[in-house]
């Protein structure tokens, strides 16, 4: 499967999915029909312009009326689906936006958003149906944006019980991590954020992400690194503390572990944002911008 895909999809009630789950991401708007659905731990009633974001591994479906269908007897939905895999190359990409990127991955449960940001997403994939595929990078990057600086305000329409525990201590380490990645973090007081010991905590953090935690920070920690060499307006010394290392050889080499390139080669050029993410066509995706369409349609 692509990073990030668009499905528009026009079919019978009777051929709609069951109930199911998978690894990707899904936003989901309803264009034409209504009945049922089940999203986690609820059941509720739907409708057109019905828009809700459920997280990976969420069992969910949608059981529609056949009572209301358009005159070809069929419903019709439009699906964003993307992995978490995608975001993380955003904010690879962009690392001045990892602390947003972080918000919406640390959204544990689906919800649906309030009518001004329900009605700018809206408008927006509406938009992306009719855009070649090529075309749709810069729709998805704006959404994750809006998305990240709403979920607060958003409401809850289902939850995975069975993981819900272990996902908000994650979630509650990876913001941590993300609001003190500048400042001296040790084992044990990222452990005692969360409510555990630090044998306890290394196992837990490992089975649950396939990573050690230093491994984590240190990839955050040189993905903000990245972002401040661009800027070009400091030292490779000064990036090195303002990021949170205090060995510059150690910076260096977690920097060419993750990169594979010095930081001295990244800040000659070596990468550059359009090396690793190329640009599309035009579609202003500027947070400040973002924040304000969202206020203004209050």
């Amino acid at each position: 499967m692509d990073l990030y895909n668009l499905n528009y999809s026009h079919i019978k009630p009777s051929d709609q999915y069951p109930l199911h789950k998978q690894d990707t991401w899904e936003l989901t708007l309803i264009i034409k029909g209504s009945g049922r659905r089940v999203i986690g731990d609820s059941q509720t009633t739907f409708g057109e312009g019905n828009l809700a974001l459920i997280p990976p591994h969420i069992p969910h479906c949608w059981d529609f009326s056949p009572n209301n269908v358009d005159d070809e007897g069929c419903v019709t939905s439009l699906t964003l689906t993307f992995k978490t895999d995608f975001i993380d190359r955003c904010t690879s990409a962009f690392p001045e936006i990892t602390e947003r990127m972080e918000r919406v991955k640390a959204v544990s449960s689906a919800i649906s958003f309030d009518e001004a940001t329900t009605t700018l997403l809206v408008d927006m994939m509406m938009k992306m149906k009719d855009e070649q595929p090529s075309e749709l990078l810069p729709y998805v990057l704006r959404m994750l944006l809006i998305i990240s600086k709403r979920e607060k305000d958003a409401k809850v329409v289902g939850r995975n019980s069975d993981n819900d525990r272990m996902t908000e201590r994650i979630n509650k380490v990876k913001l941590f991590t993300s609001n003190n990645y500048a400042r001296q973090i040790t084992i044990d007081m990222i452990a005692e954020h969360v409510g555990m010991n630090r044998s306890s905590f290394c196992t837990f953090f490992k089975k649950a992400t396939g990573q050690t935690y230093i491994t984590y920070l240190n990839k955050l920690r040189v993905d903000r690194a990245c972002y401040l060499l661009r800027q070009g307006k400091f030292t490779l010394t000064e990036v090195c503390y303002m990021v949170g290392f205090n060995d510059v050889p150690y910076f260096n080499r977690c920097f060419k572990n993750n990169r594979g390139v010095s930081p001295k080669e990244y800040a000659d050029g070596v990468l550059t944002k359009r090396d690793i993410l190329p640009q599309r066509r035009s579609v202003d995706y500027d947070p400040v911008r973002i924040d304000d369409d969202v206020q203004q349609q209050h």
